[in-house]
This record gives structure tokens, sequence and C-alpha cells, in this order.
């Protein structure tokens, strides 16, 4: 267990340490230039809107679009086909276990999980779908 903590905090660290030089690259776009040394007591703009470039180039740039894509195209295919084959594996544990009570439950637990993965990947689908739905209803006119 100390060794699966160490190589996680190894995963976040460089993960942070990857990530952080992104906003030190950032460039304000269009707009007026901002007042140096932070003065400048202006309202801000409110119809300035954030888009971000969709490296897919798919969809408006907009976050949510750029959600769901990632979560229509690449988590639920991908946890399916993962899914399907859990559930496979499962049926073949059960067939291999030739009456031995042990082999059957965790035949039993593994089927048990396949399952409780499968509805939480539908799940989040549902949920981001609702959430999108929302989003959209809220920012149109």
């Amino acid at each position: 267990m100390k060794h699966f903590f160490k190589y996680i905090s190894a995963i976040i660290l460089t993960a942070i340490f990857l990530v952080s030089p992104i906003s030190v690259f950032a460039v304000h776009q269009g707009g007026a230039p901002h007042p140096p040394g932070g003065g400048g007591g202006g309202a801000p703009n409110p119809s300035y809107t954030i888009t971000i470039d969709n490296p897919l180039k798919t969809g408006t740039g907009t976050l949510q679009d750029f959600i769901k894509l990632v979560i229509q195209d690449v988590v639920i295919p991908v946890g399916g086909v993962i899914a399907v084959i859990f559930i496979v594996y499962a049926g073949f544990m059960y067939v291999t276990a030739q009456g031995s009570e042990e082999k059957i439950k965790t035949a039993h637990r593994a089927l048990l999980y396949a399952v409780i993965g499968t509805a939480i990947l539908l799940g989040a689908w549902v949920i981001s779908e609702g959430i999108a739905g929302t989003i959209n209803q809220l920012t149109t006119p």
C-alpha cells in the first residue's frame, strides 16, 4: 500500500508540474488592454465570452461541448468495452468454478462489480446530459 501511495503521489506531482506552465503562458485576447499595475476601476465587461479552442476541431468550442464530446466519444465507448470484457470475464469465472463455493463467490463479486461499474458509467452519462441541457437552457435567450 505504501508503494501504491508513492506511485500515485508521483503521478499527481508530475501532472501538477506539467499543467502549471499553461497558466503562465496565458494571453489576454481581444477587448481593451488591462491597465498596468492592477489599477482601473472600470466595471467588468459582461459581453466578453470565453471560448476554448477545441483540439478535436468539433463543436462550437465551449467547455460544455468539449466535455460532452469527451464523455460521448471517449469515456462511454471505452468504458462500455471494458464493462463488456469484465462481464465476459465474470462469466468465464462462473464456468471455470466447477462447483467450488469460493470460486463462485469470486465470480459473483466480479460480476457485481462489473454491473456496478456499468451503472456508474451510465449514471455519469445521464448526469452530464442533464447538466448540459440545463446549461443550454440557461444560456439561450
